[in-house]
């Protein structure tokens, strides 16, 4: 046995590039979920014990942040480069949403905003950014955060990247005209939807652009991949919603007011 303190399993986890750039207070909290869900977890670890628990907050880490991330640095040099397809290959979502960017891209200039709020953004906001919107994105990643801001910089963007936790929804949120959900609220809430219409009520955008995964993680397609609750939820509120459909995603266009 061994004792190993928070900071100790807080390093070993983050070892890993891709979770590098990860708040600590995120990766403890995950820590300490993990320790309350073992009532008799022992303060002294057994080296099995210390794998099972770095495993554990691993998986769920993997799960909030990204399926696949690149190096940091990787991505800087692409930056530099201007090498702008390959960056977004370096990030699972954009890369499977490639093609279908030009098509969201005639999506948002038909509503004519002159704002975007990108909540969970990832590199998102790299495919869609252009000079003559404003760009606001969130994120939990702050090396992802850093790279987005330089790349507002880059291109004479105006905006900026933020931490923001999508779990934690208290803090105010700059004003956009359209507000983007890629994929995050399928994994930010795994039972109902309180999280997720608390979120929406508040999210202060006309339009909302939401999307979920129409694949299982083992990549076959869904029998049944539009979210019922969601078109539910947008009637109730009185909001109206349109349908866009991808390969890989559903996407959710809901009109607030």
């Amino acid at each position: 046995m061994v004792y190993i303190s928070f900071n100790e399993i807080i390093k070993e986890i983050k070892n890993k590039p891709e979770f590098r750039g990860i708040p600590d207070e995120i990766v403890k909290e995950f820590i300490q979920k993990y320790l309350n869900l073992q009532k008799d977890f022992p303060e002294n670890f057994s080296k099995s014990e210390k794998k099972s628990l770095v495993k554990k907050v691993r998986a769920e880490l993997h799960a909030l942040s990204g399926r696949f991330q690149a190096d940091i640095k990787k991505r800087k040099k692409l930056l530099e480069e201007g090498k702008i397809e390959e960056l977004l290959k370096t990030h699972s979502s954009t890369k499977e949403r490639l093609s279908f960017y030009p098509e969201l891209k005639r999506v948002i200039e038909k509503l004519k905003v002159n704002s975007i709020l990108d909540l969970g953004s990832g590199l998102n906001p790299i495919a869609l950014a252009n000079s003559n919107i404003t760009y606001y994105a969130a994120d939990i990643n702050q090396e992802e955060l850093d790279l987005l801001n330089n790349f507002f910089k880059k291109f004479n963007i105006k905006g900026k990247a933020f931490f923001y936790d999508l779990r934690h929804p208290e803090e105010e949120l700059p004003k956009a005209d359209l507000c983007l959900f890629f994929k995050v609220f399928d994994i930010i809430e795994k039972k109902g939807h309180k999280l997720a219409e608390k979120i929406i009520r508040k999210t202060p955008s006309r339009y909302l652009l939401i999307s979920f995964s129409t694949r299982t993680l083992s990549g076959r397609p869904m029998n049944h991949p539009q979210r019922g609750w969601i078109e539910q939820l947008a009637k109730r509120l009185g909001f109206s919603f349109e349908i866009i459909k991808s390969k890989n995603e559903i996407f959710y266009l809901i009109k607030k007011y």
